[in-house]
């Protein structure tokens, strides 16, 4: 891959390069959470667990992503 280049000019804000180990961390508390529901004896009463209650983005290690300008930064264009 010495030659591959970005199609799109952006990437992520912070210095962390994935976002691999949050999202393995979420999948866990979310299959957790739902085989908690499933257990339960009662369906009626709960529903079943949101995203939002089992994890949170803004806590992730990437604070989202942003353009750039790709003639000023050919340097990230370059994977």
């Amino acid at each position: 891959m010495s030659r591959s280049k970005r199609h799109t000019p952006k990437c992520g804000i912070c210095k962390c390069d994935s976002e691999k180990s949050d999202k393995k961390i979420w999948h866990q508390r979310m299959r957790a959470a739902i085989k908690q529901y499933l257990h339960a004896t009662n369906f009626d009463e709960k529903l079943p667990p949101h995203v939002k209650e089992v994890s949170n983005v803004w806590a992730f290690g990437k604070d989202g992503k942003s353009w750039f300008n790709q003639k000023n930064h050919p340097d990230l264009m370059r994977k």
